[in-house]
């Protein structure tokens, strides 16, 4: 599967300062760099050193030697990058001692597409393939629009968010990916799973990855929800740190791999772009993320409430208490089974074993009182093959053997 993303191309003015700067403020600064940079030249780097194959298509301007060399060196397919004869977009960048930052763009080159150069290059990509797009170019909803023609699968990051994202038909897309601040403007509620289910309602075909910063990420579509935390690192600057997941996501999207790993992949390389400085030049390769998760943490107190958590693991067993496992939890969560007992532990106060064992103890008290089914089918219906097994973990919880529950619940004599 073929990534091409219609992107920008920026150089990257940064600033180092104390603090960003505010309204009527002058700070001085000791240290100035120019690094390349761009959603979409970020992107498309992050998803190369992935591993994916990635052509990039947009308009550098006659000062955008370093951008293509920067493309280039980072094996991205820069053919259908066309020179155009303006000075290239630009951006002008604080980053504080804390690693936060704050962006002005000049879009220059970025917004001298034409309808033409869409139509040639989308041409040249098969239905399938994957078609990403940002905010930071014009003629998006034309780029989106043919792509769906062509039978692409649409990727849209909306961002900047601005008025013209609104332009834009998500029923064509197939994968929004954007953060918190971007999730709010479009659904209206800074509440991630309301924000999940309000994208899910309108766009039932939609597959939404929603990044929480050091909160984690969420995915969601009309068939699962998945969480993913995010790692401990000490940050230095911020600003790739979405380019790099989205990048890093979609590679192991083209690649085939199931979704939680995606999230994982992702997750880890956007932490370690944010303890280096710069853009492009802080997107990790993929030898170093897969290192780095054998030895980065997972941010447990802040990633993962607990309350958000307990209903997560009450609503898999809800749904799958017959067939549940560990292993399954896992998947459902989009952690490892190691991680899943530990995390049920944690949460639950008791072992995932012990936790299942009561749900369905509780399930089948409900159902000796509401039905008149027999024990034994009761029995099967919660997951149960060994009768005496289950009958023992009944009396331990209740007192009494499932038939005597029954006959006491209901006034029997």
């Amino acid at each position: 599967m073929k990534i091409l993303n219609f992107g920008s191309c920026n150089l990257d003015y940064v600033y180092t300062l104390d603090h960003i700067v505010t309204p009527g403020e002058t700070e001085s600064t000791d240290r100035y760099d120019v690094f390349a940079g761009g959603k979409g030249l970020n992107q498309s780097i992050a998803a190369a050193k992935a591993g994916a194959e990635v052509w990039h298509a947009g308009c550098v301007g006659r000062d955008g030697d370093m951008l293509l060399k920067m493309l280039s060196d980072s094996n991205v397919d820069v053919s259908f990058l066309d020179t155009v004869d303006s000075p290239n977009g630009h951006a002008v960048i604080q980053v504080s001692r804390r690693g936060e930052n704050s962006i002005f763009l000049y879009p220059g080159s970025n917004e001298m597409l034409t309808e033409e150069q869409i139509d040639r290059v989308i041409s040249h990509f098969s239905a399938g393939d994957l078609l990403l797009v940002q905010n930071e170019t014009n003629l998006v909803p034309e780029i989106v629009r043919k792509g769906r023609e062509r039978g692409m699968k649409i990727v849209l990051n909306p961002s900047p968010y601005n008025e013209k994202i609104e332009t834009i038909d998500f029923r064509c897309l197939s994968y929004l990916i954007l953060n918190e601040v971007e999730g709010k403007a479009i659904s209206g509620s800074d509440d991630p799973s309301e924000c999940l289910a309000f994208l899910r309602n309108k766009y039932p075909d939609l597959t939404v990855v929603l990044t929480l910063g050091t909160q984690g990420c969420l995915l969601g579509d009309g068939e699962e929800k998945l969480f993913h935390p995010a790692y401990e690192v000490k940050a230095v600057d911020t600003t790739a740190a979405g380019d790099t997941f989205t990048g890093y996501f979609l590679a192991s999207v083209a690649d085939g791999l199931p979704r939680v790993e995606a999230l994982r992949r992702a997750s880890c390389a956007s932490a370690l772009a944010v303890s280096r400085m710069g853009a492009a030049p802080s997107i990790p390769y993929k030898e170093e993320v897969l290192q780095a998760l054998l030895e980065l943490k997972p941010i447990l107190h802040r990633a993962d409430p607990a309350e958000e958590t307990r209903r997560l693991i009450r609503s898999y067993l809800e749904e799958h208490l017959k067939d549940a496992s560990l292993q399954g939890l896992a998947e459902r969560l989009g952690y490892s089974a190691a991680y899943t007992g530990n995390l049920v532990k944690l949460r639950c106060g008791m072992p995932f074993s012990a936790l299942l064992r009561q749900s369905r103890c509780s399930r089948c008290a409900k159902l000796l009182v509401e039905t008149d089914r027999s024990v034994e089918d009761i029995i099967d219906s919660v997951g149960y093959k060994n009768e005496s097994f289950f009958r023992k973990a009944f009396r331990e919880r209740y007192g009494l053997s499932p038939r005597a529950y029954r006959k006491q619940m209901r006034g029997e004599s």
